[in-house]
């Protein structure tokens, strides 16, 4: 996939199918990240379908739930995004998000992921980049099972993430964060956080959205130095924050600029992680790397005559 706009014209054929007769609300729950010695942030965002896209339900109180415990509670903002910054439990794995609309009770539930201190972490898109997506049967079936993942992909993941912190960053909107989750269980892929924008608007700019993500992430998380994708979107964003880019793309066509290392599949990008692995766990050294202060090694693609 070379940019977003089929996802977006997917969802725009939903929004446009679901208008008169699927205008309830929904309760989308992010997964949250813990850390030691300061406060996790949760958050949920509250939405319906309008003709044109999704938008947020401002106004509306959200209360956070460990089991039987009540957290606290948020309100949404103009977006419909209720966040609320708390102490968890040390061993909480997942929280409960509930909202009541229209009279109607809403609930979701979002996970709880630790990091371990110092560990770089490695930031991944889903579209091209892991999966062959279908976008039609990615919205409307309710399996997603046309879409296929990329060869290997599942396995290198598994592998990296010993050894990495892992985060999917998406521009698939929330709404179909759950069936995102489901396919990435499904095919094997491991668990991790996934970030989805918060709506069209978003999915459409996402080069914007994603760096504005992931410099959030540096904030939580501290030692975010890796990004994975396939689009000029993911290049760019990943740039902007000083990642180190690695590109998937088979099609030799000098797409991307020079501060991405691309790679044709992700054999390619498990042999580029061991050949380099004490500079790509190692923070200091990767970001001297980035800056054209020290090596790492890339491999020479195989030549391809022109078609």
């Amino acid at each position: 996939m070379r940019n977003h706009r089929p996802i977006v014209t997917a969802v725009l054929v939903a929004i446009a199918a679901c208008t008169t007769g699927c205008q309830q609300a929904m309760l989308v729950v992010s997964d949250a990240f813990y850390t030691p010695d300061q406060k996790t942030v949760l958050e949920a965002r509250l939405e319906r379908t309008v003709r044109g896209g999704m938008t947020g339900i401002a106004g509306v109180p959200v209360s956070f739930h460990i089991h039987e415990q009540r957290l606290g509670e948020a309100v949404t903002n103009d977006m419909g995004v209720a966040r609320l910054a708390c102490e968890l439990p040390v061993d909480a794995t997942h929280f409960r998000a509930e909202a009541r609309h229209a009279g109607d009770p809403l609930k979701g539930e979002g996970l709880v992921f630790r990091f371990p201190p110092g560990r770089m972490v490695i930031v991944c898109d889903i579209d091209g980049t892991v999966s062959m997506t279908h976008y039609r049967e990615l919205v409307f079936d309710e399996h997603d099972m046309a879409s296929r993942p990329f060869d290997d992909a599942a396995a290198v993941l598994t592998k990296l993430n010993e050894r990495f912190g892992l985060v999917y960053l998406t521009a698939r909107p929330g709404f179909l964060l759950e069936k995102t989750k489901r396919w990435l269980e499904a095919n094997g892929f491991p668990r991790a956080p996934v970030i989805t924008t918060p709506g069209l608007a978003q999915s459409i700019g996402v080069q914007k959205f994603k760096a504005d993500r992931i410099g959030h992430l540096k904030r939580v998380l501290g030692r975010v130095g890796i990004g994975i994708g396939n689009a000029d979107t993911d290049s760019e964003a990943y740039a902007m924050q000083h990642l180190l880019t690695i590109i998937l793309d088979n099609d030799d066509d000098n797409r991307f600029r020079s501060h991405a290392v691309v790679l044709r599949n992700w054999k390619m990008v498990e042999a580029f992680f061991d050949a380099n692995r004490d500079v790509l766990e190692d923070y200091d050294r990767l970001q001297a790397a980035i800056d054209g202060e020290a090596f790492i090694r890339r491999p020479i693609l195989h030549y391809q005559p022109r078609r």
